[in-house]
């Protein structure tokens, strides 16, 4: 299990398929840039998985049977964490060939959508969706104008 030296905690959990297409050092940036642009201040943990474990994390606590990109878990305002996004990199294999993104693109985008849900936002509604959406396009938009993805 490898941990960044960042306030916020990358761990890679037994990924099922190699992550040396996620450099620390732009994950680093991706994640300084969303914490300054939404202006949080507090650390938040990003777990890199498989999709074996993110399965078993959507059937306990979504009651899905399935694998799922992202799973993101928003907490309490009292904790000293914002939250954990757990993010499947099987299925960010799966997703970037899909959609024609590199892995690395695919990867900072579920993380980007994981860390507005770990915000409060949602997009269970239309409205919301659109919120979040905007968010989501914004900080995405901001990353490649700097570069970094």
């Amino acid at each position: 299990m490898k941990k960044s030296n960042i306030n916020t905690e990358v761990i890679f959990h037994k990924p099922e398929i190699e992550h040396k297409w996620l450099s620390g050092t732009k994950l680093k940036a991706v994640i300084a840039v969303l914490m300054k642009t939404e202006k949080v201040k507090k650390p938040f943990t990003v777990i890199f998985t498989g999709d074996r474990f993110i399965k078993e994390l959507n059937k306990r606590y979504r009651y899905k049977n399935e694998a799922t990109d992202v799973l993101s878990f928003e907490y309490d305002k009292d904790s000293e964490l914002l939250g954990e996004i757990i993010i499947s990199l099987q299925t960010v294999k799966k997703q970037s060939l899909k959609y024609g993104n590199s892995f690395q693109k695919e990867a900072f985008i579920l993380l980007i959508h994981g860390f507005y849900h770990i915000l409060g936002y949602k997009h269970y509604k239309k409205t919301d969706y659109r919120k979040m959406k905007k968010k989501e396009e914004s900080a995405l938009n901001i990353l490649i104008s700097k570069r970094i993805i």
